[in-house]
């Protein structure tokens, strides 16, 4: 019996961290490449809607907010420093008219160094969509600059579950 129980324990556990891992969008547009060498991929995303449903615990307003995490990988293949912005990107939900775009949570400015690869969470609450099944846009306008200059890159289409 103790055997047993220790077995439904661990997989309970493995079950919950599993839950809690990144995976990959359902479908995604492909990173997006820059003409100086800098690519901005999506490595993974973590899809979440808080939602409380105790009478007992009062609600604020975060209540049936989605929350979209997104590990993006940056690949600077260039031979100079490329320099980040976490605060330029948005993120928005393509299929609900009017909804503005999301800026992530944090907003730190991240070094990428020639030939090297970095990997940067953010996290989003998006207007609007209230579930994973949902498509977005990941819009990377002024995120990276080389030698103090924009690099262009377009936006990363997505869709977080099927």
């Amino acid at each position: 019996m103790k055997k047993q129980s220790t077995f439904v324990l661990g997989a309970a556990v493995v079950l919950l961290a599993a839950g809690c891992a990144y995976t990959a969008p359902y479908q995604s547009s492909g990173p997006s490449l820059s003409e100086q060498g800098v690519q901005v991929g999506i490595a993974g995303i973590r899809c979440y809607v808080n939602r409380e449903s105790d009478p007992m615990i009062e609600t604020g307003s975060v209540d049936d907010r989605l929350g979209l995490d997104v590990k993006l990988q940056i690949n600077n293949d260039s031979d100079r420093v490329a320099e980040f912005e976490e605060r330029n990107i948005r993120l928005s939900e393509t299929e609900i008219p009017g909804a503005q775009a999301a800026p992530p949570r944090q907003s730190k400015v991240i070094t990428v160094l020639p030939g090297e690869i970095k990997q940067v969470r953010l996290a989003f609450m998006p207007e609007g969509a209230t579930d994973c099944h949902h498509s977005f846009a990941l819009d990377l306008t002024d995120s990276v600059e080389v030698d103090g200059s924009p690099v262009p890159l377009s936006p990363i289409m997505f869709e977080a579950k099927q």
